[in-house]
């Protein structure tokens, strides 16, 4: 299972690799549109549903790709709010809300990766990502769209919001009962 060299690992580090490029095209691609850096987009979140179809089709899930996927995917998340924001596309708020959150799930998924904890995800973590990406896409034409796209990504947002609190709820006596009786054993001896 700790493989690194796999194809589906080997396409999250490519979607890693992407994050800055697609940052780059954004900014300093020429003319007056987003569409290069639309097109990296596209093909870092193709790298995503690839990755995963890949790993579960052919049994290369490695402790490597549990933390690279999700760190990937947040990562390219996070540089394209950032670069919306910049752009005036989408709020600074939002972008801050999401941040925060990803940066949240990032350090809970080191902390309980690192107690040999997995959380699987949900069903609304991944309509979350759906709509966000859907959001996402529509951003690029923001323009065109009266607001609309913004609509999408607050949709999104509250799809992650309820992710996170079904992850809470349903994971809490495995995860904080688990680390009381860690403490406690530790105490004893």
């Amino acid at each position: 299972m700790n493989k690194f060299w796999n194809v589906p690992n080997a396409l999250s580090l490519f979607r890693l690799i992407l994050v800055p490029v697609f940052l780059i095209v954004f900014f300093f691609a020429p003319g007056d549109n987003h569409i290069p850096a639309l097109v990296v987009f596209l093909i870092a979140s193709l790298t995503d549903v690839l990755d995963g179809i890949i790993a579960r089709k052919t049994g290369q899930i490695t402790s490597y790709g549990i933390i690279l996927d999700p760190l990937a995917d947040k990562l390219l998340k996070m540089a394209t709010l950032i670069a919306f924001a910049i752009a005036d596309i989408v709020p600074l708020w939002l972008t801050i809300t999401l941040i925060v959150i990803d940066l949240a799930m990032i350090i809970t998924g080191i902390c309980l990766y690192k107690q040999q904890i997995t959380i699987p995800s949900n069903f609304f973590g991944k309509a979350g990502t759906v709509i966000m990406s859907v959001g996402f896409v529509l951003c690029f034409f923001a323009d065109y769209l009266n607001g609309w796209n913004l609509y999408i990504l607050y949709a999104g947002l509250i799809m992650i919001v309820v992710s996170v609190i079904v992850y809470i709820v349903m994971n809490y006596k495995r995860v904080f009962v688990k680390e009381k009786q860690d403490i406690d054993k530790t105490i004893k001896e």
